[in-house]
């Protein structure tokens, strides 16, 4: 029973959100949920007709942006009581683009080369996008959108 307890006191411990390390693994957690809206969001978007790839991408990807912001905002950050609801979606929001880029072009680019390369080889690219991506997003969310909460309540550590 005492290493049930000490893996409950261990998870407990990675996902407190007064330490950059709570935060940091929340966000991953949130960012898995994102991925699944963006796919089920690009796949839904694929089936109307006239839809370009693109473009579906592009809009998942925007869905995925709002679903991050509320869970980033209630859940990893703890920022519920706070009054600045636009600025900080409006500064996610900006935080986020850079990333979009990132994805539809990388996503344009991989469908011009889907048939050089070996799988591996596009996997690692989409896999490095995604990592700069979450980097850049957590980074900027922490430090910018959600800094009156995230920093105030990690000065321990």
């Amino acid at each position: 029973m005492q290493g049930l307890w000490g893996t409950v006191d261990l998870i407990r411990r990675l996902l407190r959100r007064d330490r950059m390390t709570g935060q940091a693994v929340r966000f991953v957690m949130v960012g898995l949920i994102n991925t699944v809206v963006d796919l089920g969001a690009f796949y839904l978007l694929g089936l109307i007709p006239g839809m370009s790839h693109v473009g579906a991408k592009g809009i998942s990807y925007v869905l995925g942006i709002c679903n991050s912001f509320a869970w980033n905002k209630y859940w990893t950050f703890n920022a519920r009581g706070s009054e600045r609801g636009k600025r900080e979606f409006a500064v996610f929001f900006l935080v986020n683009l850079p990333p979009l880029a990132v994805n539809v072009v990388v996503f344009t680019i991989l469908g011009f080369w889907l048939d050089s390369g070996s799988l591996w080889v596009r996997m690692a690219k989409a896999f490095a996008a995604a990592v700069v991506a979450v980097t850049w997003n957590f980074l900027g969310s922490r430090y910018f959108a959600f800094r009156h909460t995230a920093l105030k309540r990690s000065q321990h550590g």
